[in-house]
């Protein structure tokens, strides 16, 4: 899965929750669409204030559940790429 920003403030987030944002507008300031698109990986487990304000900073942790819960291998970060790779499961 190939994401601009990152992971979500809520485990529970599907694939087909995904698949059902309208990507046709101007991104919210809040909710799984906007998280999409600006949280940020972090070093510490987790999840912690962004500090982008908008968004959230999420672990390995965070990262190995949304992947087990969606039977993925592999989220791909476009924005800043690299920055932070190692936290990729």
């Amino acid at each position: 899965m190939v994401v601009h920003g990152g992971l979500f403030t809520r485990d529970d987030v599907t694939l087909d929750e995904i698949r059902k944002i309208d990507r046709f507008r101007e991104p919210p300031e809040e909710g799984v669409m906007c998280e999409a698109l600006w949280s940020d990986p972090s070093p510490v487990k987790g999840r912690t204030p962004s500090k982008r304000g908008v968004g959230v900073m999420f672990g390995a942790d965070v990262t190995k559940t949304f992947l087990d819960r969606n039977n993925l291998e592999l989220i791909v970060r476009s924005h800043e790429v690299g920055v932070r790779a190692t936290l990729v499961l």
